[in-house]
């Protein structure tokens, strides 16, 4: 098998491999991409994240979520969807919504496939308000997005919000303010932190 970033035949067997699912990356790429747990304060809210929003991973992720190369979904969540199960077991999970013109566009849901291993339960009713896209924009648009969102759900004792990349915080914001009324219990959790300059 190939490495799906750098092309090179997997002649290495990475120990962890003979415990979790077959990494897509070698044991060199995957070294680039390591784990860097951290916890973001914005504002009132806090948002688990696990990866720098470095070149390797923007890459893969453009890859995947503008290319439609949909095997590259497993590559983001290698050992935490086992994480995720065990820290979370008890939560419902809601996906930060795209605008509907990128899903249209892709033809997929990005963060349900990267997410599709999970045994958690999903849940329904978070919606953008108006179709904003965040990519490109300056930090006063993405401010837009905290009164962006609505949920017209069920009540829950406990959600888990899911999203790809955070990066003003304001996407969290907005689905963590359209939640509070119907669930007592959010965490936020997003794969990658990105250092945002205006």
């Amino acid at each position: 098998m190939r490495c799906v970033y750098c092309d090179l035949e997997k002649s290495k067997t990475n120990f962890s491999n003979l415990f979790l699912k077959e990494d897509l990356l070698c044991i060199e790429c995957r070294k680039k991409m390591p784990i860097k747990r951290k916890i973001i304060q914005y504002e009132n809210i806090k948002v688990e994240s696990f990866y720098d929003y470095d070149s390797l991973f923007k890459s893969l992720l453009i890859q995947y979520k503008e290319a439609h190369d949909e095997i590259l979904k497993d590559v983001f969540t290698y050992w935490l969807d086992d994480y995720i199960n065990y820290r979370y077991f008890d939560y419902k999970i809601i996906f930060v919504p795209s605008s509907q013109k990128k899903i249209n566009e892709r033809g997929f849901n990005h963060l349900e496939l990267i997410f599709n291993n999970l045994k958690q339960k999903r849940i329904a009713g978070l919606y953008q308000k108006d179709e904003l896209i965040q990519e490109g924009k300056d930090s006063i648009n993405r401010k837009r997005m905290i009164s962006n969102y609505y949920y017209d759900g069920n009540r829950h004792k406990k959600v888990l919000v899911l999203d790809d990349v955070v990066t003003t915080g304001s996407s969290m914001l907005g689905v963590y303010n359209a939640l509070k009324e119907k669930v007592c219990l959010i965490k936020l959790l997003s794969l990658a932190y990105k250092n945002f300059t205006k």
